[in-house]
């Protein structure tokens, strides 16, 4: 984490663990480069972990009945990701992650979160990384219109406008690419 510092603010300033804790979490993280194309989880395997983006960005899909890439997350620097369902229920991801383009990461296990926990119940507010992932998938999921979930992205998670193209982004937001351009005239 001497490398890179944003891991370590983002556990001292979001999740409120002191600089010591923050030396625990260095401890057990491993440190990841991707190349575009890379997956972290693919169908059927069971996510193990979380991992936070140092640099690069990732997408969660998986594949509606004509084979078509439903995009179900997106994810850019300082994000932390993860197959939420997987994770919590221990059973095979339907979904995978891919890196978009070239990436670090860093890597924390569930066994390792575990083991912090044992450590200090301070440890149990790395919980707060399940939920935020989650938190941003259950709104989409709602009944919210086109406009929006644009508006979120635009103030929520700028970044991803500048990564991704236009038609993983309308897949994101649940909407046609047709759609989007509407949207996008009309609030920009």
């Amino acid at each position: 984490m001497s490398k890179n510092n944003s891991l370590q603010n983002y556990l001292i300033q979001t999740i409120k663990l002191s600089k010591r804790e923050t030396d625990f979490v260095k401890n057990k993280l491993n440190h990841l480069e991707l190349k575009k194309g890379d997956s972290l989880l693919n169908i059927g395997d069971v996510c193990s972990s979380a991992y936070f983006i140092i640099s690069g960005s990732f997408y969660q899909y998986n594949h509606d009945d004509d084979f078509n890439i439903k995009v179900i997350d997106l994810y850019s620097k300082e994000d932390w990701m993860l197959n939420h369902r997987s994770f919590t229920s221990r059973k095979p991801s339907q979904n995978s992650i891919e890196a978009f383009e070239d990436s670090t990461v860093y890597e924390l296990s569930i066994e390792s979160i575990h083991e912090l926990i044992a450590i200090s119940p301070s440890f149990l507010k790395l919980g707060k990384i399940l939920d935020i992932a989650n938190n941003r998938l259950e709104f989409f999921d709602q009944n919210k219109s086109a406009d929006e979930k644009y508006r979120y992205i635009l103030t929520q998670k700028p970044m991803l406008i500048q990564k991704f193209p236009l038609t993983i982004i309308a897949s994101y937001l649940k909407i046609s690419p047709e759609t989007l351009s509407r949207v996008r005239k009309r609030i920009n």
